[in-house]
């Protein structure tokens, strides 16, 4: 399956979540992050396009669910998958700290492009006290979702090779 279209199944999830969180459990609705989470999630790869390009999806529908300006969240996932992509070009992401780092760090930038944001467009938003409680648990959040992504990329490379070794070319 090509990259877009995992991409797009997997935002949907996200978004289906996120809906699903602030109903349920408002508190944590606004706690984690889960698309700069997938954000980060799809930028490992190290393909600065495709962390771009899915960071600033990912940030417009973002900004769709939630009430803040458009654009807004798609800027800074954009920066995100910008950054998270070309980080990975640069470091070895296969060990779960870097990773973790990286999305850690991720929300924290995200977190501080948005704030920062909001005040030159002297728009009310989050308080600066909340960023580090959102990065911590976006983080926590991270990690079992790290070993998911890590176990579906598995997954999929073992049925390419299977795949491959029954169509042997005659």
């Amino acid at each position: 399956m090509p990259w877009a279209a995992r991409f797009a199944a997997s935002l949907a999830l996200v978004s289906l979540v996120e809906l699903l969180l602030a109903e349920v459990l408002p508190a944590a609705g606004r706690t984690i992050d889960l698309f700069v989470l997938l954000v980060v999630l799809g930028s490992l790869a190290g393909n600065s396009l495709q962390g771009v390009a899915g960071g600033l999806v990912a940030g417009l529908v973002q900004d769709t669910l939630s009430t803040s300006p458009f654009g807004l969240h798609g800027l800074a996932c954009c920066v995100v998958g910008y950054g998270v992509a070309r980080l990975s070009q640069r470091v070895d992401t296969g060990q779960r700290t870097v990773a973790l780092l990286l999305v850690a760090v991720g929300t924290l930038v995200h977190q501080a492009i948005v704030l920062g944001l909001l005040r030159v467009l002297e728009v009310g938003g989050l308080g600066g006290a909340v960023v580090p409680l959102r990065v911590a648990a976006t983080t926590a959040v991270g990690l079992p979702s790290l070993w998911l992504f890590n176990r579906a990329q598995a997954w999929v490379d073992e049925r390419r090779i299977l795949k491959q070794g029954r169509a042997r070319p005659r």
